[in-house]
């Protein structure tokens, strides 16, 4: 890998890292009420923890539309790619990433 490659691997992780952040805080300020819960990790299930519902993921992917000026097709709108933090945060890195 060449010095290039390597700057290019830094600057993706650094992306995935602040998106993750952003995610993170629209998640405990829109859902949590502004406090943090102790059992709330970047990779648990919003679904399976009982976070959010399905209006919750619809109020999420106009947030990361919006802030990341993103298209998001109907047919992306699935738990794979929204059912936490990491998730999120990596399906709009791949977003991104394409756009370049």
């Amino acid at each position: 890998m060449n010095d290039l490659d390597l700057c290019v691997v830094r600057e993706v992780n650094v992306l995935m890292h602040e998106i993750a952040q952003e995610i993170r805080a629209f998640v405990v300020d829109n859902f949590l009420f502004g406090e943090e819960n102790e059992h709330f990790s970047n990779d648990a299930s919003f679904l399976d923890q009982g976070l959010i519902d399905s209006m919750g993921i619809l109020t999420l992917v106009e947030f990361v539309r919006d802030k990341y000026l993103i298209a998001i097709e109907d047919e992306e709108v699935v738990p794979e790619h929204w059912d936490s933090v990491d998730r999120i945060a990596a399906f709009v890195q791949g977003k991104l990433v394409s756009k370049v």
